[in-house]
């Protein structure tokens, strides 16, 4: 298809025409899922993770459209996404979340390495921004 496609325009560089074709095998990412190739310069890597995220997202839209709980706000567990989804829709016209299904419990973390700090800025933030606004009153 590609070269049926190339063949159509006058003058193509052979050597881009091989980038093409390269970032087409390697889109996969991995030799694992499938892909002949993994990506080896920057475009490449860029289709390979659009391509990836574009996979992912859909896979939630259909977990959330298809979902058959009547209750709560999130999804069933999702093993291939390895979370239940926010069904938001329900979430912002007020009804009171329900806690997501019990997940399989993670393998135990890695220890923090030496002298590393037990939360990020970030972390503390978020963690701030969590709290019920009289918790955030009161600090």
């Amino acid at each position: 298809m590609v070269a049926d496609k190339l063949r159509g325009l006058p003058d193509f560089p052979p050597r881009l025409r091989t980038l093409v074709e390269h970032m087409i095998l390697s889109h996969h990412g991995q030799l694992e899922f499938g892909s002949p190739k993994v990506p080896q310069f920057p475009e490449a890597l860029l289709l390979h993770y659009l391509d990836d995220m574009d996979s992912k997202m859909e896979c939630m839209r259909a977990l959330i459209e298809n979902d058959r709980q009547a209750d709560g706000s999130f999804t069933a567990w999702s093993a291939p996404l390895e979370r239940a989804a926010l069904k938001k829709d329900r979430y912002l016209n007020g009804k009171a979340p329900a806690p997501p299904p019990a997940a399989p419990a993670p393998p135990p973390a890695a220890p923090a390495p030496e002298g590393a700090p037990a939360d990020s800025p970030f972390a503390g933030k978020l963690k701030q921004a969590l709290q019920p606004s009289e918790a955030k009153r009161e600090s």
